[in-house]
């Protein structure tokens, strides 16, 4: 007699949402490790969340460095296109800087310079150099949004780059915490009005 066909052992199967088990493992990890930290996010804990066995998790991502550099480059990558996006929308540069803002400030993270710094001994310096090239792409993107806005005669800007920087590092200093978990601002949107009404006096003609 035939043996009945057995589902192949291994491959995790597809979400029931649609979303590919590796997608939604990512999306998970993501998550713990802006929220918690490398060094407090483990395997388990990620195969926990994401309502897959361990064994699931190792079998996409078999160490803990890949599945935090894969999901940390899926960050990057989704906030890229974002911020793209939110560029190509309609209104004035002013508002549009406003939404960039308000998106990263709703997100809480853990900033990925910290972040880098606490794991940069146990990746590879392939990795590293995958980390980075994935972030710089977001300042290039931002700075290819301040060089259009000064073409087009919205603000006066002689440093593309620079002006990308500064602003990114400006947004950190709106979702800064302190001791007492107060921030500098009521609410996202002040934050992010204010930060970038700074930002425009310095840089609208």
């Amino acid at each position: 007699m035939k043996a009945p066909n057995k589902k192949p052992l291994g491959r995790p199967p597809v979400q029931q949402e649609g979303l590919p088990t590796s997608q939604h493992i990512l999306f998970i990890a993501s998550k713990l490790f802006m929220e918690k930290g490398f060094e407090s996010v483990s395997m388990n804990m990620v195969a926990q969340h994401s309502g897959v066995t361990k064994a699931s998790v190792y079998y996409y991502f078999p160490t803990k460095n890949e599945l935090f550099v894969a999901s940390m480059v899926a960050v990057l990558v989704n906030v890229r296109q974002r911020i793209e996006m939110l560029l190509a929308q309609p209104g004035s540069f002013r508002e549009r800087l406003e939404l960039i803002a308000q998106n990263y400030l709703r997100v809480p993270q853990i900033h990925m310079d910290g972040m880098a710094e606490k794991v940069k001994h146990h990746l590879t310096e392939e990795q590293h150099n995958q980390l980075n090239q994935h972030e710089n792409a977001l300042y290039e993107a931002l700075e290819t949004g301040f060089a259009d806005a000064a073409r087009q005669g919205e603000i006066h800007c002689d440093d593309p780059f620079l002006t990308a920087h500064l602003y990114v590092s400006m947004l950190r200093i709106g979702e800064r915490r302190y001791s007492n978990n107060e921030s500098l601002f009521e609410s996202h949107e002040e934050a992010a009005a204010k930060i970038v009404a700074f930002l425009w006096r310095g840089i609208h003609k």
